[in-house]
């Protein structure tokens, strides 16, 4: 079955990309924040074990302070007076003898070797940690997001291009799982550094540490302009690289048309373009992201060299602090540098996973089908009549597609839709299952409105045979159990058999158990088609929508159909969009549609007496003056 048609300037309605209206980061945190929620143990564990390295690894620093009094042979090797004097004092004074400073020395350095190797081992697992924890997370993300994507109304999928949403799909996701990244594998282990490396410094000069923290709000402002351009132009980035994959898809979709017309080069010089547009958009933000670290690291060498200056005046000056603590200060210092190189660089990191995760929340805020479904009935049944009375449809902004179709048809019947390209039949059918509904007057069933009852109820109802088959990458039995998959071979076989394809089917490599390839290219299209019907036969649909397969087929492959879908038919209603006028003359009604309009209805004998726009279209495909090829009027 075709898909809608929808306007040109109705394609605006696509996901936006112009950057005109953005969601705010704190909101985009908090909706991220959803997905960390269910694995809020792993998190918490993170931050347990990133505390617990950086307390080991001040403490590691910490240590020198004796190392250099002893070096330096002073009176004391632990301060008498101040915190670290006294948590020294607390945590290793039983193992310091000034009487012995080289013995002192050897066990200095040998809790040193211990306090690191427990910090990496902590970070260590950490890490192990935070990898299940950020995968997990998109793991999360990706489910959710395809999820809402099958259950999001058919026309969604007419605005939007495949290769965009098999990039947010798959590429968006995967980049908004960098919060996470930053956040655990990173941030809360800088975090952890800084606040530990902070109360180590403020315990060994509270003036020096204020004197060093001067210059934070200096680095986190002149970065603030450099962010919002950065998720800007990640943004960009993710739609450009969607435009890529769009082009990509289409070009392996259609490699034989573009063979056949030589254009091989038109194609590779669209591709270069939308790579070339890529790669500058790609150099222009890694530009930007590359300030971030520079600007941080020369303005944390400024402060250092301001430090040590002042911390100089402390020592030899006021004496109130001593060579060696000044030292292990300034160590602290460069310490602290790290973390705060990282942290800064994170809002830059994290403008990329924004922007994707923004894109990624287009698609989840867009209202899926059961969202808007008002349907109450659970159970839909089938038993006297489907009537369309008055129904009109119009796509959003576009001109009315149906306009005030009137027609009954009764259980058992074949109705046979017939009209020139864009006169209203795929768009009449789609309102059947509900992928549309009507924007007037009313479709119903057994004189239930169809909007009453449940899309899934509905559904149950109805079966498609399309002109286009789709058949997945996967077996011939999932492809053929596809509408019903609890089917027992015995139903599978039958169904294949009454669809002509029992034969072929168990003639291939592994029967029932052959992977069909991507869109089942290993077959030919009329076993395809066979198959689509077989699947039918599975599903065994009261109502059955029909776009008549056989017009591309050889005469063999079309009798072998042919007579497929006379099975298929036998006991249903049926909707058939008709191509070739040939096949429906026993249609119990046929529909003729003009520009969205039902201009006739009848049997094929009384349509043709009445010489209207039925005949008409009957002799442009019968007139024997011409020697040309059937012409399709579908």
């Amino acid at each position: 079955m075709h898909s809608p048609r929808v306007p040109a300037h109705a394609q605006a309605l696509t996901m936006p990309d112009t950057g005109a209206h953005r969601t705010p980061a704190p909101v985009l945190w908090r909706r991220l924040w959803r997905f960390v929620g269910p694995h809020k143990g792993k998190l918490w564990l993170v931050v347990l074990l990133n505390a617990l390295a950086a307390f080991a690894d001040v403490f590691s620093f910490t240590l020198l302070v004796p190392f250099f009094n002893a070096f330096f042979k002073s009176e004391q090797l632990i301060p008498a007076t101040g915190t670290i004097g006294r948590v020294l004092d607390t945590t290793i004074g039983f193992l310091l003898d000034e009487r012995d400073r080289m013995a002192s020395l050897r066990n200095v350095l040998l809790i040193v070797i211990a306090a690191v190797t427990l910090k990496n081992a902590l970070v260590w697992l950490s890490g192990q940690v935070g990898v299940k924890l950020q995968e997990f997370v998109v793991r999360d993300l990706r489910n959710a997001l395809y999820a809402h994507l099958l259950r999001l109304p058919l026309p969604w999928f007419t605005r939007n291009k495949v290769g965009q949403i098999i990039a947010r799909v798959l590429n968006d996701t995967g980049n908004a799982k960098t919060v996470v990244t930053e956040l655990v594998t990173r941030s809360l282990w800088s975090g952890a550094q800084l606040v530990a490396t902070l109360v180590a410094m403020f315990t060994t000069s509270w003036r020096l540490s204020l004197a060093a923290l001067v210059i934070a709000p200096i680095t986190i402002g002149a970065i603030q302009p450099v962010l919002r351009k950065l998720r800007q132009g990640y943004r960009r980035l993710g739609n450009e690289q969607g435009e890529m994959t769009s082009l990509v898809q289409e070009v392996v979709s259609g490699v034989r048309l573009v063979k056949s017309y030589r254009a091989e080069g038109r194609e590779e010089a669209r591709f270069t373009e939308k790579n070339n547009a890529f790669a500058r958009g790609f150099v222009k933000v890694g530009r930007l992201a590359l300030l971030s670290g520079p600007v941080t690291e020369t303005l944390g060498t400024f402060t250092a060299v301001i430090i040590l200056w002042y911390g100089a005046q402390l020592v030899l000056v006021e004496g109130s602090l001593t060579g060696a603590e000044l030292l292990v200060f300034l160590v602290q210092v460069m310490r602290l540098l790290q973390p705060l190189k990282q942290l800064s660089q994170t809002p830059a990191a994290a403008q990329q996973s924004l922007a994707s995760a923004e894109r990624v929340f287009e698609i989840l805020d867009a209202p899926a089908e059961t969202t808007t479904d008002r349907g109450t009935r659970d159970v839909a049944t089938f038993e006297r009549e489907i009537a369309f009375s008055g129904v009109g449809f119009q796509y959003d902004g576009g001109a009315a597609a149906l306009q005030d179709v009137t027609f009954t048809a009764r259980k058992g019947e074949v109705v046979a839709l017939v009209g020139a390209s864009g006169a209203g039949k795929s768009t009449l059918v789609d309102l059947l299952p509900r992928f549309l509904d009507p924007t007037a007057g009313r479709v119903t069933l057994d004189g239930v409105d169809l909007r009453e009852i449940r899309l899934g109820a509905l559904r149950a109802l109805t079966g498609i045979v399309s002109q286009d088959t789709v058949l997945f990458n996967d077996t011939v039995r999932a492809n053929v159990a596809f509408g019903r998959p609890d089917a027992t071979q015995a139903q599978l076989d039958a169904a294949a058999r009454a669809a002509n394809a029992l034969t072929f089917i168990e003639a291939l490599p592994d029967g029932w158990d052959t992977n069909l390839g991507e869109r089942g290219s290993r077959l030919s299209g009329g076993q395809r088609q066979r198959l689509a019907i077989a699947r039918a036969l599975v599903s065994d649909p009261p109502i059955l929508i029909l776009d008549e397969a056989t017009s591309a087929l050889d005469v063999e492959s079309e009798r072998l159909v042919q007579e497929a879908i006379d099975r298929l038919l036998q006991g249903r209603t049926v909707f058939v969009i008709a191509h070739r006028l040939a096949t429906i003359q026993h249609a119990d009604r046929i529909l003729v549609l003009d520009g969205g309009r039902l201009v006739e209805e009848g049997a094929h004998d009384m349509l043709l007496a009445r010489g209207g726009p039925y005949a008409r279209l009957h002799a442009l495909q019968f007139d024997r003056r011409s020697t040309d090829a059937v012409v399709e009027v579908g």
